[in-house]
């Protein structure tokens, strides 16, 4: 009997990892005209942001502001077409740049809530967002 419900548990475990897997998004930043496309989005905690370097000059992403980084995440000399993806864990602004050509912009992560009065429902994908 403890091996059935031990086996249950471990099933509702699995389950809800695969939930809450699917609910996060992938977000594309695309390097362009030396600027970042879009520019300062708003993603969810647990969100993935990719950025791709669509030009022929070597560009780097990373965090911090004024040419200081911050030690939150860094990419190597991206080339054309190679990418970089960090996943957000924590709500917050992440300024970054490229120091290469001082290009800079925000990425902002917030929590996704309900509305006001409601509990949040199961697969509640409810999401604020910035327009792009």
């Amino acid at each position: 009997m403890k091996r059935i419900a031990a086996m249950f548990l471990l099933g509702c475990c699995v389950l809800l990892s695969f939930t809450a897997a699917s609910q996060a998004e992938t977000i594309e930043i695309k390097i362009k005209n030396f600027n970042f496309y879009p520019p300062d989005p708003v993603i969810n905690v647990g969100d993935t942001v990719v950025w791709t370097n669509t030009m022929n000059y070597g560009h780097w992403v990373i965090s911090g502001v004024d040419m200081r980084h911050d030690n939150k995440f860094f990419s190597y000399l991206l080339l054309r077409g190679t990418k970089f993806s960090y996943t957000f864990r924590t709500p917050g602004d992440y300024p970054y740049y490229c120091p290469i050509h001082s290009m800079q912009a925000m990425i902002s992560v917030v929590e996704v809530e309900p509305a006001a009065g409601e509990a949040p429902k199961e697969g509640d994908t409810k999401r604020r967002r910035r327009r792009q």
